[in-house]
């Protein structure tokens, strides 16, 4: 059993990653190279992601079930923005990310718990 749950870590741990960087990146393109982007809105984009940093940073559990519960908001804000057909590129892109990383950072979760 033990070693079913750290091969899943082995790939979930580089999928939240690439994910949560992935988020950071689209919200600096977005907002910095974009025309309709600013730097409030990058800040405000940006700083729920970064409360959860040190904790991620060290592996914790939770750390990973807070992710999930902000990235709630990022979903629910992006399926309503991919539903409207003026909105660009970037709100399927973040839909994707977000979904992504919610659902590798709750399996994450459940199975460093395991351990």
């Amino acid at each position: 059993m033990s070693t079913s749950v750290e091969s899943k870590l082995r790939i979930a741990r580089p999928l939240n990653w690439i994910c949560y960087l992935g988020l950071l990146l689209l919200f600096v393109v977005w907002n910095l190279f974009l025309p309709n982007g600013s730097i409030k809105l990058w800040i405000v984009q940006t700083l729920p992601l970064l409360l959860v940093l040190p904790g991620l940073l060290k592996s914790h559990y939770r750390s990973y079930l807070w992710l999930c519960f902000i990235l709630l908001i990022y979903i629910t804000a992006s399926i309503v923005d991919v539903m409207m057909p003026s909105r660009g590129w970037q709100h399927g892109v973040l839909l994707v990310l977000s979904l992504t990383l919610f659902f590798s950072s709750m399996m994450t979760s459940r199975w460093q718990r395991m351990q």
